[in-house]
């Protein structure tokens, strides 16, 4: 899980937004900059690994194809491009190349964020990949296989006019999008607010992060808070509306979702990323992003996690 290399200077394929995204920034006053409508990269061409198609259960190698549950609006991991309907984004990438080395073609099905789960449970999806930190409690309703590291990245207006501080938040108004790991750590500062005796944060809760990010431009709320490559896509849209507060934290991995009955479709997925590591396609992919601060040495089934 360890990190690679320092973060490289933004990419100009991360101001691709998603419509929502568009929408919501340039109604803030972020510019003809801030719709830049310069193109993903192209994706690698991948080759099929036989050795790696025979780890693919049998029935899902005989349909050619898993459908994915995906929140499409958390640019650059996973966003609608123009069309409305194709899946873009560095984990669109990085899955689809796993899949290709297995021999098999992606179906995304945009959902709400907090359905994903759920469908993987169900067996509405094969996978599930939207930019989900693994966690233990996660790891107990479905199997994660893990990709990629991320942390959690604070951001406030140009210039922090609240004087917003991650450590000492209490009595502010901060955005986040709903049922992610930063609503969770949001709601966790909040009570040590309470519990000291001091004011407890306004948390207003959104469905997607364009959302949440829209309000912290607008100045109707103090800061956000999301994964390190989302929070410096916001920057980017916004031009100089926007600044960093304070470093990442709690680096942790993102795992792509199987049923807990399918371990054996997750530890090809693993496999599939291992040989990605070893052949430098998955740095391709990453350096493409321009987000190989993110790469991770080995990819796991259920790693162990800090919580």
């Amino acid at each position: 899980m360890a990190l690679r290399k320092p973060l490289s200077e933004p990419r100009t394929y991360l101001t691709a937004l998603t419509a929502a995204g568009v929408l919501a920034l340039a109604a803030c006053g972020g510019g003809e900059d801030s719709t830049d409508d310069t193109a993903a990269p192209e994706a690698p061409e991948v080759a099929v690994d036989e050795e790696l198609a025979a780890l693919v259960p049998e029935d899902i190698a005989e349909a050619g194809s898993v459908t994915i549950g995906v929140e499409a609006s958390y640019p650059p991991g996973e966003y609608l491009d123009e069309d409305g309907e194709t899946v873009l984004g560095f984990n669109v990438d990085l899955l689809e190349a796993a899949l290709g080395k297995l021999g098999l073609e992606a179906d995304w099905e945009p959902t709400t964020f907090d359905s994903i789960i759920i469908g993987v449970d169900t067996g509405n999806y094969d996978l599930g990949s939207s930019s989900f930190t693994i966690t233990e409690d996660r790891m107990e309703a479905v199997n994660m296989v893990s990709y990629f590291s991320s942390g959690t990245q604070w951001f406030a207006p140009a210039g922090n006019p609240e004087g917003v501080d991650p450590d000492s938040a209490c009595g502010l108004r901060i955005a986040v999008q709903s049922n992610t790991t930063h609503d969770a750590d949001i709601e966790a500062r909040s009570q040590e607010c309470v519990d000291a005796g001091e004011e407890a944060i306004t948390i207003e809760k959104f469905q997607t992060q364009p959302q949440a990010t829209e309000t912290v431009v607008s100045g109707l709320n103090d800061a956000s808070l999301a994964d390190l490559p989302t929070s410096l896509y916001a920057l980017q849209q916004t031009g100089e509306q926007l600044e960093f507060i304070g470093d990442q934290y709690d680096a942790a991995p993102y795992g792509i979702l199987t049923h807990q009955d399918d371990e054996e479709l997750a530890e090809a997925v693993a496999a599939a990323f291992n040989t990605m590591i070893e052949d430098g396609t998955y740095e391709e992919v990453l350096g493409e992003w321009g987000i190989e601060v993110g790469a991770m040495e080995t990819a796991e089934v259920n790693p162990s996690v800090e919580e």
